[in-house]
């Protein structure tokens, strides 16, 4: 039996490809110890983020996730119990806002952002967009969700507005 828990939180500073490296960087080996799966939703400004897992490692990884200081707000939208998991592959996947792929489904739903939906559809938006990349990827790709040690963190430097208003250095 696995536990799945969709939360949704709100960034202190503007979310950058950099943040999302990181997160990643910390995460999958994290989600890969406690035999846990995810994909996290990101704007620029927000996450929705869905973890999947026994209960032991969700409640302990749900934690860690509540006390860190990348975000604020955090509200779990739904919890539920699932004899199979909704993302399996992905010990921590991610999408952007702007995924094409993602814009699409969401255009056919008839929503604008994956905010607008309900958590219900929200879900299936999520795991519409992770099928679709999981089929698209090669091999070596799909490897890498997997390994750590594949996963890189592009330098980038802090947005103009992030610069002027002193939140990155």
């Amino acid at each position: 039996m696995f536990v799945q828990i969709t939360y949704n939180s709100c960034a202190r500073a503007r979310i950058t490809d950099q943040d999302i490296a990181e997160i990643t960087a910390r995460s999958l080996p994290n989600n890969l110890a406690k035999g846990l799966t995810s994909y996290m939703y990101y704007d620029d400004w927000r996450f929705l983020h869905i973890l999947e897992g026994r209960p032991a490692q969700v409640a302990h990884t749900m934690k860690q996730i509540i006390d860190s200081p990348l975000h604020h707000s955090v509200k779990v939208r739904l919890m539920n119990r699932n004899h199979a998991r909704d993302f399996q592959g992905w010990h921590f996947g991610t999408v952007a806002a702007t995924d094409p792929e993602l814009c699409r489904i969401l255009k056919n739903m008839g929503f604008r952002d994956l905010f607008q939906a309900n958590v219900l559809d929200a879900i299936k938006v999520l795991k519409r967009t992770a099928g679709r990349k999981y089929r698209k990827m090669n091999s070596l790709e799909k490897q890498a969700l997997s390994d750590p040690r594949r996963s890189s963190i592009p330098k980038s430097k802090p947005n103009l507005t992030d610069e002027m208003l002193g939140l990155r250095g």
